[in-house]
């Protein structure tokens, strides 16, 4: 355990260095820069990493498994509800992104979330999600999907410049309050309609026909 510790403490140290390189000056993102910004051998770091790209994308799964280790310290976690526990990673992860606010509007949209195929990070948040919705029916189904939507969540956080990101703690707020009801009872319509409403609302979603369509729908539906 030690040396895994010790493995992600080096891998931090690389990602943070290549962080602040790549956001000063592009053209000062090289290998022998990193090392001697890190003081790490090149050698070394191509161990840890196959390419530059591949640090800079590491920053995000990275960002799960700290708050992994951070849920893992909280007294009573464990007995926390999966909606508690889901809007929880969410606040958290925000934290660890603003650290590198100007590097994740630079990077995330274009290198993460319009990448082909699923990324790291996405897989790192899936198997965080599937820990949390154990023992729920369809449980792996479930994460796979929270954490495909999770990627539009971060990039209408980025876009977000309502005061303090009210808008998407709101939204947050919403998904969780719907999940935690779907795991609790059938009873979907209300909690599903004003999480649809609000996804529409504020453009994170678009459905056929406008809104008005969707606020007759939402009558019927009560």
């Amino acid at each position: 355990m030690p040396d895994r510790e010790n493995e992600l403490a080096q891998r931090q140290k690389i990602v943070e260095a290549a962080i602040d390189l790549y956001v000063d000056d592009r053209a000062n993102f090289t290998t022998s820069n990193l090392a001697k910004k890190t003081r790490i051998k090149k050698v070394e770091i191509l161990r840890l990493f196959p390419s530059r790209g591949a640090i800079l994308k590491y920053f995000y799964p990275l960002c799960v498994m700290r708050y992994k280790m951070m849920a893992a310290e909280i007294d009573g976690y464990a007995d926390w509800p999966v909606d508690e526990k889901m809007s929880n990673f969410a606040y958290v992860m925000f934290d660890l992104l603003q650290e590198q606010r100007e590097f994740v509007e630079e990077h995330f949209v274009k290198e993460i979330f319009r990448a082909s195929g699923t990324s790291a990070f996405q897989r790192e948040v899936e198997s965080l999600f599937a820990e949390i919705l154990a023992g729920t029916c369809g449980s792996e189904q479930l994460a796979a999907f929270f954490a495909k939507e999770y990627m539009h969540v971060i990039r209408f956080w980025i876009a977000d410049e309502s005061i303090g990101s009210e808008r998407t703690m709101a939204l947050v707020d919403k998904i969780a309050a719907f999940i935690g009801q779907a795991i609790r009872s059938n009873e979907l319509f209300y909690t599903g309609g004003d999480l649809l409403k609000y996804l529409v609302a504020n453009n994170v979603i678009k459905v056929p026909f406008g809104k008005a369509f969707l606020t007759r729908t939402m009558e019927w539906m009560r």
